[in-house]
Order: structure tokens, then C-alpha cells, then sequence
């Protein structure tokens, strides 16, 4: 089968690419649509309802709130309130704007011409490499030298139902979570509570077990997986990459979701205009270039400030977090933080 373009895999990135391309578009993903979250489901509110996703929405905050062993510290987000949701849901709800064919196949790597895959091979003009931060058809095409993220961090979750005080909450607990952070994430009846390794480490089950247990909760199942951190390969000739193929996860937070949207978005409306005769191949990687390029020194910020979480003792951190929360700096991080990976109609 031949068609314009092929993404493989479903989940933010692609989906994003998929509801701006516009052609005969066919989306392969090893699993059904929704399935396999790995992620704590939390996003600025705008994104999601550009998605076509608000009625996935759970519950909407507007502040996060960071704990050291000894202190909170309260963010007011903005006027860019956040919000957790319902991950099975978002896919459902975006899916809907996407003009395409869903095949459940898992993607195995691309020659040049066809996409292979579990179920057969198939032909596009284009192709967009979402599998995460395996970076499967990215590596087939260019190998490892010069595809993936360049950092794997781990994450492991469990959902529990409880009551719990509004916001986004961070625990720079060394006792819970030694090399990252740990999470709360209210999203109404439910709170999602996490541990993060930005090392990698897998072995986080019992990390998250005495993190509820501060709580006097016991986890209920548990999701999770790795995180494609750092700028890698945007893709080359007729392959592109988005998402944590392309290490668009952010540094220090872990955040993805937005920057796989926007990412995924643009992507998606370069692929459109090279199938029109709008512009070039070479004329769409170069603008994708120039936008993933844009982001470089934010990040960069963000990864040196990763390296002090994880090097700092707890005292430092402390005061480090109690200067960076004066009004004046707050709203100065805030204003940049979100400024990585924004809405593409808002670079220059």
C-alpha cells in the first residue's frame, strides 16, 4: 500500500503530525488506540483543548507547588493553568480530527521507501518516526549515531483514589527519590503519584511504595516507562522525528506533552505544504531545524539546572529554590519555561 504519509505511533507526537497533515495518511501503533499509558497526564489546559481533547479533562490547576524536606513553595501558573487528564480519553477525542487510517501494527524500521511492520510494508511520500525514545524507524534509517535521545530517564506511577489539595505537586524528597523528584498529580476523585529517576533507574517500586506510604496509601497498579530527554536527530531526507524520538521531552521537569504537540503540529503542517508543492523537502527540514534549534538554549538551561538537582545536597537545593521563587524570578523562569516549544505560529 502507497500513501503520503505514514506515522508510526499514536500517542502525542502522533497524533499532533496526524491532525495537521493533510493526504492520505496511515497511523501504526503496536497497540490499541489509548492503551499503554505512559505518561502522568498533565498539560497546559490550552493544549489539550487545541487537541480537540477538553473533554478528556479531569481537573484544571493553576499553581504548582514544589516541597524540600523542610519547605513548600507555591508557583502561580500564569494565567497558563494546567490540567490532569484521562489519557485513553484524550486519544478518543483527538483521534477525531485526524483524517486517516489506524492500523494496530508494530513498527520495525524503514529502508528509505516502505515502512515495515508487523502487519506488512507500507510505501509513503513521507515518514514520521513517533515510537518514543526507541527511536525505532529514526535508528533503522540512521542508526544510533545519529538518532534517539541523547538521556532515558525512568518513571513509574500509580493512581490512587483520594482527596488531596490542589496543584501540581513536585517532592524534591532525597529519602523518596535520591537521583529525581517525586509527584502528585490530583485529578479529582483520583491523584496520580509518581517517582522519577533521572538516571534511569528502573527499580522504582519500592521508591513509589514509601513515597504513598508518607501518605498512608498503598499503591494501586502501576504504569510507567522512559522518557526521550535531549535534542536528538530531527530526522533526515523523507523521515522525520517528533516526540521522545526526537528527545523533546524537557529537562528538569520531564515535561513532553506540550513539546510533542507543538512539535508534532508543525510537523505535520511542513509535511502538508511539501505534498502541495507549497515548499521543499529540504525547505521543511530547514524550518523544523530552526524551530527545534530556537528551544537550544532553554533547554540547555534546563539541563544544567537538572545537574544541580541531582549533585546539590538537600540544603542547597532548598535555597536555590527559595531565591528562584522571588516574584521577580518566578515569573521570569515561568515566562521562559513555557516559551520552550511554543504554538509554531508564535516563532519568528
Amino acid at each position: 500500500m502507497t500513501y503520503d504519509v505514514v506515522v508510526a505511533g499514536a500517542s502525542f507526537a502522533g497524533l499532533a503530525v496526524a491532525q495537521a497533515v493533510r493526504g492520505r495518511l496511515l497511523v501504526v501503533d503496536p497497540k490499541p488506540l489509548g492503551e499503554g499509558q505512559t505518561s502522568a497526564c498533565g498539560a497546559p489546559l490550552s493544549v489539550v483543548e487545541r487537541a480537540g481533547a477538553a473533554g478528556a479533562v479531569q481537573q484544571v490547576h493553576r499553581s504548582l507547588v514544589v516541597h524540600t524536606p523542610r519547605r513548600a513553595f507555591v508557583w502561580d501558573l500564569q494565567g497558563e493553568p494546567f490540567c490532569t487528564f484521562d489519557y485513553r480519553r484524550f486519544c478518543q477525542l483527538a483521534w477525531q480530527r485526524v483524517q486517516g487510517e489506524l492500523v494496530q501494527a508494530a513498527a520495525w524500521s524503514f529502508d528509505g521507501f516502505f515502512v515495515h511492520t508487523s502487519s506488512g510494508r507500507f510505501r509513503a511520500e513521507l515518514v514520521v518516526d513517533c515510537t518514543g525514545w526507541r527511536a525505532v524507524l529514526a535508528r533503522s534509517w540512521g542508526g544510533p549515531s545519529v538518532a534517539g535521545p541523547r538521556w532515558k530517564w525512568f518513571g513509574l506511577e500509580t493512581e490512587v483514589p483520594t482527596a488531596f489539595e490542589p496543584g501540581l505537586h513536585f517532592y524534591f524528597w532525597p529519602e523518596v527519590a535520591p537521583d529525581g523528584y517525586a509527584w502528585a498529580f490530583p485529578c479529582g476523585d483520583r491523584v496520580r503519584f509518581g517517582v522519577l529517576s533521572y538516571r534511569g533507574r528502573t527499580r522504582l517500586r519500592s521508591n513509589l511504595e514509601g513515597f504513598l506510604a508518607r501518605f498512608r496509601l498503598r499503591p494501586r497498579g502501576y504504569h510507567g516507562g522512559f522518557l526521550g530527554v535531549g535534542p536528538a536527530c530531527p530526522g533526515a531526507g523523507r523521515l522525520f522525528a517528533a516526540g521522545d524520538s526526537a528527545g523533546h521531552c524537557l529537562p528538569l521537569t520531564g515535561e513532553g506533552i506540550r513539546c510533542a504537540l507543538h512539535a508534532g503540529w508543525l510537523l505535520g503542517s511542513l509535511a502538508s505544504g511539501v505534498l502541495a508543492g507549497h515548499f521543499t523537502l529540504e525547505a521543511a527540514h530547514r524550518r523544523y531545524g530552526e524551530y527545534l534549534r530556537a528551544q537550544r538554549g532553554r533547554v540547555a538551561f534546563l539541563s544544567a539546572a537538572t545537574a544541580c538537582a541531582v549533585r546539590w545536597p538537600p540544603t542547597m537545593r532548598e535555597l536555590a529554590l527559595a531565591s528562584w521563587s522571588h516574584p521577580v524570578l518566578r515569573r521570569t523562569f515561568l515566562r521562559h519555561y513555557l516559551g520552550t516549544f511554543p504554538a509554531a505560529d508564535a516563532v519568528d
